[in-house]
């Protein structure tokens, strides 16, 4: 499984290619800590249901509290 989550990452990344040195960091402990790329901890999805890859909905978080500053 291990193996698969990595091979999983590696493939996300490549998609991500604008993904900075703190949110590939933080993508690795969770997919180290055994869960996908393409889930959050944080149950964001889109407006179709859709739960966001890790990276996208980290931007996403940070997109909101912006705008309550």
């Amino acid at each position: 499984m291990k193996r698969y989550l990595s091979n999983e990452m590696k493939q996300y990344l490549r998609l991500v290619s604008d993904a900075s040195e703190e949110e590939i960091s933080e993508l690795k402990e969770w997919v180290t800590a055994g869960n996908s790329p393409y889930s959050n901890p944080w149950d964001i999805a889109d407006e179709r249901g859709t739960e966001l890859p890790f990276i996208q909905a980290k931007r996403e978080i940070f997109s909101l509290a912006d705008d309550i500053d």
